[in-house]
């Protein structure tokens, strides 16, 4: 509720605002199948935004940012751990023109929370995570654009509960994965 307040505010009142709706996707899977070194490891990275612009020239855009994320690793005989995690918060993204073509992105995420098997045991975590990246969108219409981006993402795990017992943990993720893109751009 207090994102919509702050949304509200920084938004100019007049009908000249544009509106950026971005959906990103990585996809990655590797398998080794040798008799020493066995390991099977997939991610699917999904990324979300919805923003306005703030700023006179219409390339600087805030709003919120919505990350879900899975993977898996197994090696050998081993049981599979995997993660499977939701996070949200605010983002700006700045174009280097009103072309809209190349553009810079950085978001903090405080809600992170989700799910890890670990040596067969499942438990729920949370913590928070931060965000930058680079990338280029190619004008396909007025309207639409599709392009590719590169971008580092970095997850502090802080709590993990395992059936009714609450850690405290200082886990670190760390992610650096290129994107496929379509955007949906107004102006």
């Amino acid at each position: 509720m207090r994102f919509l307040l702050v949304l509200l505010v920084l938004l100019p009142f007049s009908a000249q605002a544009s509106f950026l709706f971005q959906y990103g996707l990585n996809y990655s899977s590797e398998k080794d199948s040798s008799t020493d070194g066995e390991f099977e490891e997939s991610r699917t990275f999904h990324k979300a935004f919805l923003g306005a612009s703030v700023n006179g020239r219409r390339t600087l855009f805030f709003g919120w940012n919505i990350n879900s994320w899975s993977s898996a690793i197994s090696q050998g005989t081993s049981p599979e751990d995997t993660y499977s995690l939701l996070e949200m918060g605010p983002r700006l993204q700045w174009f280097w023109s009103d072309n809209y073509n190349l553009y810079f992105t950085a978001e903090w995420n405080p809600y992170a929370k989700g799910e890890r098997e670990k040596v067969g045991s499942s438990r729920d975590i949370s913590g928070s995570s931060l965000g930058v990246g680079v990338g280029y969108r190619f004008r396909l219409s007025r309207l639409w654009g599709f392009g590719a981006g590169i971008h580092y993402h970095s997850l502090g795990l802080k709590e993990e509960k395992i059936n009714s017992t609450e850690n405290n943990i200082s886990d670190k993720i760390t992610n650096l994965m290129p994107m496929l893109e379509i955007s949906l751009l107004t102006k």
